[in-house]
């Protein structure tokens, strides 16, 4: 099995479909097996990765950060999925709009900041998202939303008096040894993602964050900002499958995997949220096999993906920087459905 997905990865490198990726398999016992493949980046020069590359998680964060912090303060009685967001946020407009509707993208929220590569600062993000209108009713349909995640970063500030990075470093980095894992992590430890070229930043972004609404918020957001290596991933993986409440009670974290909503996008393809977190689709980046209802899965723009199957005891994260030196050039999608097959057919079988 690790030799299979090794070469598979290995094939893609050579494709030119991403520099390079480095990803983690777990089971209940701990870290199964973790490796890497191909550079850490090809421009302006190649470089090998060494298998110690920190990444851009991208959305990730969502899930392993702001989700997590977000139930971290549902089980303290600081907030609920039923807390109105002009509570935390008054500047905020929509009075019906709730935790649960942002953590399940069902606010009626927009998708993104149009020109975003514009922002310059705080102030302009701030602007943005509180002026934005509606684009579904409240609560009727599902659409994956960075806007509703910022706004979820700062009711989380709001109530801890405490930037983002550094209550995720003391209710979960701390807590599970993640010693990699950071939102502006040491430049020369970091896989270059996009070669930026704007009015804002011109040059190849390494250890400063891809996305450009969390530039803007000086890399600590609640949509993207977290840099990590596979292995630390891997833990955040075995304490939810272990759930071995180091960070969240047992309750909590199995609130974490109820279907919560179901939609139909506009291509046609099927939506499924939980709390924060997408549930598996056939063909989707777990492969087939995961059950349905104890799996939670998630992607990052940069190249990034993840899976927990609590079924089969087994959880999976690759990370990677498929967007360098040009988010055009990312061909990593097409690999996931097959890792996860083969990963999970072993468990099938």
């Amino acid at each position: 099995m690790f030799e299979e997905i090794r070469e598979l990865l290995s094939k893609g490198v050579k494709n030119n479909h991403f520099p390079g990726a480095s990803y983690a398999i777990v089971n209940k016992d701990g870290l199964l097996h973790s490796d890497f493949v191909g550079y850490k980046q090809t421009y302006p020069q190649k470089i090998h990765n060494q298998g110690n590359e920190i990444y851009d998680c991208a959305s990730l964060t969502k899930v392993i950060c702001t989700t997590t912090m977000i139930m971290k303060l549902i089980e303290e009685n600081k907030l609920s999925l039923d807390s109105k967001v002009i509570v935390y946020l008054p500047m905020f407009k929509h009075q019906d709009i709730t935790i649960y509707h942002l953590l399940t993208h069902t606010s009626g929220l927009p998708a993104d900041i149009p020109n975003a590569k514009a922002l310059r600062n705080k102030e302009d993000v701030v602007s943005k998202v509180f002026q934005f209108e509606l684009i579904n009713e409240v609560g009727k349909h599902i659409v994956y939303s960075d806007i509703g995640f910022i706004l979820l970063g700062f009711i989380i500030e709001k109530i801890t008096n405490k930037p983002l990075n550094e209550y995720a470093e003391e209710v979960i980095f701390s807590l599970l040894n993640m010693k990699d894992s950071s939102y502006n992590p040491i430049k020369e430890l970091c896989a270059p993602t996009e070669y930026r070229d704007d009015e804002i930043y011109k040059g190849l972004l390494q250890g400063r964050v891809h996305d450009e609404k969390s530039y803007a918020l000086n890399g600590i957001s609640g949509h993207a900002g977290l840099f990590s290596t596979s292995k630390d991933i891997a833990k955040f993986i075995l304490s939810i499958l272990n759930n071995d409440e180091l960070v969240l009670k047992k309750e909590t974290v199995n609130e974490l995997f109820i279907l919560r909503e179901t939609d139909t996008g506009k291509s046609g393809n099927l939506l499924v949220r939980t709390l924060g977190w997408d549930k598996p689709t056939k063909g989707g980046t777990a492969g087939d096999n995961v059950s349905f209802e104890d799996t939670i899965v998630h992607t990052g723009f940069t190249g990034c993906n993840m899976w927990i199957d609590r079924k089969k005891g087994i959880g999976f994260v690759m990370l990677s920087n498929a967007v360098h030196p040009k988010r055009e050039e990312n061909g990593i999608t097409k690999y996931r459905n097959k890792i996860g097959n083969i990963i999970t057919l072993l468990e099938v079988k």
